[in-house]
């Protein structure tokens, strides 16, 4: 398995030939299928693979969950999976919060991100490490401007845009680390809260006073 993250894999009980396995570690092996929900064929995802292991196939969570309405994410600090149907709501901010926490992974292509956010409204790039940035601006009112990769927080705070999403990818083209910025009501005032995933997997944010 490539990748930990949301290659995390839950098992079905097939009874099919068994993979050997040692006393610290599991061995599997590649176990090709084609997928079909609800009676409609579904490709598997380049990004992942299915396993065979003791006469159980292994999936991945995340594709399973998005092909089912669902989306999947990892906490690695408290070890858990939480799988999450979509919000039925109108509200672009809310929607954009759910698909960014369970739709977005760390090695996506420019083409997966398009599938959940269309194209982006801002394009750079950093030089030296020939980085790209995307911003998405979530909710923004007719005729909204703002330049950079700065955070506009007072556009945040007069509500001219729900939210902020910037997406930074690497030389390969795959997506490394995102932070998205939004508003939320707490204790009965609207507050700027933040949502990173950092290029090493782990997860943070912050309250802006």
């Amino acid at each position: 398995m490539k990748k930990f993250m949301l290659g995390l894999l839950c098992g079905i009980g097939l009874a099919i030939s068994t993979a050997a396995a040692a006393s610290d570690e599991v061995r599997a092996v590649l176990f090709p299928v084609t997928f079909e929900f609800d009676g409609k064929a579904q490709e598997l995802d380049a990004r992942y693979q299915v396993l065979n292991y003791e006469g159980n196939t292994y999936v991945p969570i995340r594709f399973v969950a998005e092909n089912l309405g669902a989306g999947a994410s990892y906490d690695p600090q408290a070890r858990k999976v939480s799988i999450v149907k979509q919000p039925e709501t109108t509200d672009e901010s809310k929607l954009t919060r759910w698909l960014v926490k369970y739709r977005l992974e760390r090695g996506m292509e420019s083409k997966d991100v398009k599938r959940w956010f269309g194209d982006p409204s801002f394009v750079t790039r950093i030089e030296p490490a020939s980085q790209q940035v995307w911003r998405y601006d979530v909710g923004a009112k007719q005729g909204y401007q703002h330049g950079g990769l700065s955070t506009d927080t007072e556009g945040l705070k007069k509500g001219d845009l729900a939210a902020q999403l910037f997406l930074t990818w690497n030389a390969s083209g795959q997506l490394e680390r995102y932070d998205f910025w939004y508003t939320a009501e707490q204790n009965g005032e609207k507050r700027i809260f933040s949502y990173i995933v950092y290029p090493d997997g782990s997860t943070g944010g912050v309250l802006q006073e």
